[in-house]
């Protein structure tokens, strides 16, 4: 039953409605209706009448609403459940109870004549479509032919009056749109998905009936609720292989489910509130479909933009039409007549449908389901004409997309409450790929038909594959070299220099610490050093004169010891001639440079004192300022590339998607750093439990990682941004979000556990079902990151990396597991980080391959010819082939040699090298081309250069620190069901 409160306010907006006796109620002075004493499973607009006042359909029962009172007639067991509801408020009609027994029609039949001579009025509003069987009801029909009452119907108007929602009933609509949602991921994707990655057969009704039970029975996709409070709204419809019927009236055949269009329509009644959807799911789509699903979306779009409070009902199709007519005009003659209805109580209001006749208004609080598609589109043979699996035997095919929507103001698009994914990536599988029909790949969490899906995998399920031969893979490289050297042959001539040899000069200022001697301290003693911590300088008495020195000029201070009668300090300067260390400032490098060979320069000054106190305080000044420059010119080189990030706007007009207990790094105090990420309108903010807060901006954002814990201790999104960020006291590129599954390391126990220990067993069950939830927490936080990102006009995508394609090898100080992307080469796990965007190299050599080795080395050299070769050293043989693959697939260029190079000094000879792509050198004698000469110098071995080290002209960024502390467990409990709560949170 409904609270008090509730009933009241739905008795009292009923009852002023039918006392108002306006045009739309026909001008009825009372209405009548009663329910038929049934138990069959069928819904009328009498239960839905019922259900809507007393949140029962009190079977066997009549109410009679006239001005100023309701009267109920029921059972003697219905009363007892009405009687809680008997509590007057002050304003507003009257609730009385009448008992009857169904035993005694002659009395039921008083009752009924007598309301209805008393307080019936003259014109009787009452359900006349429909056809009763009951006691009450043959004593209603009776009364009104004895008395001369007019009977009018009422049942599109009374429709009408229960179709603005309240707020409860709104709750029921969004928890049953949830089950909906939940039911159609875990219930109806799930399974397909492992049909065809089985390669099982199953028929649509057996689908649809696991569909329909996962509704019955949300258990099954992991949702807690009371027994008794839901339903399917209807039979699920499930439709494939060229046979669709897009209305609401379509039924599920026993046809077998077939690998081409698949369209899926379901609903839930919760607390008798309804909720539908339906999505149309795509496998090994030819671009003809793609395209028309892309102008489907379109529409769909632009019909929720024009449902809004006080708009007709109607407009929606005429809405649609006009927008195909005018920019689609061939795909007209396919829409629908219907773009949905309204729903409530009652499944389908026949008196809100969504066709271009309903002159009725868009109220606030309303509740449609929109249902947009195509019926019966032609698929022509030249659009199959490289099609694989069952597409290639589809004539015609249909799509639709429909979801529950809620309106809101006249300013405001409606709620769409059915959150199920409609974007191309989400809805479209490949699983037969040119003959191979084993593999199954969805394209679920990025997008790019790049080399990734086509490489490895393949290698390694199909060995020995025709396809895949070192002869074809040779050629295909043979081909990519003469390309590059050709595009780049002719950028060097255009340009007049070779690609990547730009160098950028910083601009550096001179240092000035004074402008004329009138700036000089007022204090200086005329015959003592003297230290100007303000500008910086100190100055040296030279013949009786205070000349000053910047401190940047002094290469060292040194206090010999002192003798029996004197003590010394000696002045070490930056000259010419000499090899300046990385002490030196850039302002002092420029300035020998510039002035080295037209001035001259003091290279050492020694003082001597019989008074020790002075210069050592002196000495000490001196040592205190070189030390505050140090400082200081690091900060300024670290903050150098800084770029001003803008400012977050937080999100307020929605729920913010938010992930709790996670350890970001690099750390920004101490040795972890524990907090929330929460997602706002333009980018992300962490803030940690010390209330330390980091902000990363959408924009900024280069790359977006997201990497499943399968083989790893941790789950982890992962951020490459654009321009570094501060964290703490270094600038870093990279920032990244982390849960450990499990302690990275566990401390054993000296006793031996057998394999049979029933508590381990349950251990391994524990943290596989922590794993996998964890993978869908994080999983569902980047598609709410997209989603967010979309809506507001940034890119974000995330890749996942291919494990299936990783091999190992060090690219640092230890051997981690480097995985490729769509877009870059990564190694996550551990720090520093590896990631390499595949647009940035310029060529990949591999050293030491030769029969006796075990491992070699990758060598990947970038566009920019200033940046240091990476080398991942160690990499297993077998490993080889594979590699080779992926970079084909990748139009990469490679060569592979027996030496081990110094590339310092061959990336010297290569940027001195003007006529470096040309086939002849300046003498005209023919010489290999770009990188073709790593490969004629296989026969040479070159000895390893330890100068790698300071080799480019820009140092790499410092290596965030390598001590990473394990992160606990996450504390959440794992394989519980999800409550409400936790559900609408993730909404």
């Amino acid at each position: 039953m409904l609270a008090p409160i509730t009933f009241w306010k739905r008795l009292c907006a009923l009852h002023d409605a039918v006392a108002a006796g306006d045009e739309c109620w026909n001008h009825v002075d009372s209405i009548a209706v009663p329910v038929d004493p049934s138990d069959e499973l069928t819904f009328t607009k009498s239960s839905a009448l019922f259900i809507h006042l007393f949140g029962a359909e009190l079977h066997g029962s009549m109410m009679m609403l006239c001005k100023g009172t309701l009267h109920v007639l029921a059972t003697e067991e219905n009363c007892k459940l009405l009687e809680p509801l008997d509590t007057k408020p002050s304003t507003g009609p009257r609730l009385v109870l009448h008992r009857i027994c169904n035993d005694n029609d002659t009395v039921t039949h008083d009752i009924v004549a007598g309301l209805l001579k008393d307080h019936g009025g003259r014109r009787v509003g009452r359900l006349e479509r429909m056809h009763f069987h009951g006691m009450l009801a043959a004593s209603l029909d009776k009364a009104i032919r004895s008395a001369g009452v007019e009977s009018v119907d009422i049942t599109s108007v009374l429709g009408l009056s229960m179709s603005v929602k309240d707020d409860h009933a709104l709750t029921g609509f969004r928890r049953a749109a949830i089950i909906t949602h939940k039911v159609l991921k875990h219930g109806f994707v799930r399974l397909v998905e492992d049909v065809f990655d089985q390669a099982r057969s199953i028929p649509h009704e057996k689908l649809a009936t696991h569909v329909d039970e996962c509704c019955e029975d949300p258990s099954k996709v992991n949702i807690k609720l009371p027994q008794g409070h839901y339903e399917s709204c209807y039979f699920p419809i499930v439709q494939s292989g060229g046979d669709y019927d897009i209305r609401p009236s379509a039924s599920t055949n026993d046809a077998m489910l077939s690998d081409d269009v698949i369209i899926v329509s379901l609903g839930v009644r919760y607390n008798f509130h309804c909720a539908t959807m339906a999505r149309t799911f795509f496998v090994d789509p030819v671009p003809k479909i793609e395209n028309t699903y892309a102008i489907l979306m379109e529409l769909q779009r632009s019909c929720l933009a024009v449902m809004l409070a006080g708009r007709r009902v109607g407009s929606i199709a005429e809405h649609g039409n006009a927008f195909i007519r005018q920019k689609y005009p061939h795909l007209l003659k396919f829409l629908p007549k219907s773009f949905g209805f309204g729903l409530g109580l009652d499944f389908r209001e026949s008196s809100m449908i969504l066709n271009s006749k309903n002159q009725r208004l868009f109220a606030p609080n309303m509740v449609f389901n929109l249902a947009i598609g195509f019926h019966d589109l032609e698929l022509a043979d030249e659009h199959k004409q490289n099609a694989q699996g069952s597409i290639r035997k589809l004539s015609k095919y249909s799509m639709l997309v429909a979801d529950t929507v809620v309106i809101r103001s006249p300013e405001e698009p409606p709620e769409v409450i059915t959150k199920h994914s409609m974007e191309w990536k989400d809805v479209s599988y490949f699983i037969n790929e040119k003959g191979d029909h084993a593999n199954f790949t969805p394209q679920g969490a990025v997008e790019g038909k790049s080399a990734l899906v086509n490489s490895r995998l393949r290698e390694r399920a199909n060995v020995g594959n025709a396809e895949r031969t070192n002869s074809a893979r040779n050629e295909k490289q043979a081909e990519l070299m003469r390309q590059k050297i050709a595009v780049r042959r002719n950028e060097c001539r255009s340009s007049g220099s070779q690609q990547g040899l730009s160098s950028s000069h910083k601009n550096v200022a001179e240092v000035n610490a004074y402008h004329s001697a009138k700036e000089y301290p007022g204090d200086v003693p005329p015959s003592e050093i003297f230290v100007d911590m303000q500008g910086q300088t100190f100055f040296a008495p030279i013949n009786g004169a205070q000349v000053p020195f910047h401190i940047s000029m002094v290469k060292n201070v040194v206090q010999p010891d002192p003798d029996r009668t004197a003590t010394y300090l000696r002045l070490n300067f930056f000259t010419p001639g000499q090899t300046l260390s990385k002490d030196a400032a850039p302002a002092t490098t420029k300035l020998i440079e510039e002035h080295g060979q037209s001035s001259m320069f003091i290279k050492e000054m020694l003082y001597r004192s019989r008074e020790s106190q002075r210069l050592t305080a002196a000495y000490r000044m001196i040592q205190e300022l070189r030390k505050r420059f140090r400082q200081h010119a690091a900060k300024a080189a670290e903050e150098a590339d800084l770029i001003p990030q803008e400012k977050l706007v937080k999100m307020r007009d929605q729920r913010i998607p938010r992930m709790a207990d996670l350890t970001m790094r690099p750390f920004i105090s101490g040795k972890k750093t524990m907090g929330t990420l929460e997602a706002h309108t333009n980018g992300l903010r962490f803030t940690s439990k010390k209330h330390e807060i980091v902000d990363v901006m959408f924009a900024n954002i280069k790359h977006s990682l997201f990497q499943p814990c399968e083989n790893e201790v941790m789950v982890l999104v992962h951020f490459n941004l654009r321009n570094p960020l501060l964290i703490g006291k270094k600038k870093t590129h990279d920032v990244q979000f982390f849960t450990e599954v499990v302690d990275a390391s566990v401390a054993l126990d000296g006793a031996r556990r057998s394999m049979y220990d029933p508590d381990e067993l349950d251990e391994e069950q524990r943290e596989r079902q922590l794993r996998k939830k964890l993978n869908e927490m994080f999983k569902e936080f980047c598609k709410k990151l997209e989603r967010i990102a979309k809506i507001h006009h940034f890119h974000l995508e995330f890749d996942i990396p291919y494990r299936d394609l990783g091999f190992h090898g060090v690219p640092n100080r230890e051997m981690v597991l480097i995985q490729p992307t769509v877009r870059c080469l990564v190694n996550l796990t551990e720090t520093p980080f590896l990631i390499v965007q595949l647009d940035d190299v310029e060529h990949v050599h591999f050293e030491r391959c030769t029969f006796r080795s075990k491992n070699f080395d990758v060598v990947i050299i970038f566009k920019n010819l200033e940046l240091a070769p990476l080398s991942i050293n160690a990499v297993p043989m077998n490993e080889l082939d594979a590699i080779q693959e992926w970079l084909t697939d990748c139009s990469l260029t490679y060569t592979a040699g027996q030496a081990s190079m110094s590339w310092k000094s061959v990336m010297n000879l290569v940027k001195s090298d003007v006529r470096f792509y040309e086939e002849t050198d300046e003498n005209d004698e023919p010489k290999p081309a770009g990188w073709q000469f790593l490969q004629a110098d296989d026969d040479q071995v070159v000895d390893e250069d330890d100068g790698d080290e300071d080799y480019s002209a820009h140092d790499d960024e410092e290596s965030s620190d390598d001590d990473d502390d394990d992160d606990d467990a996450n504390e959440d409990e794992e394989g519980e069901a999800l409550d409400w709560d936790s559900m609408e949170a993730a909404t």
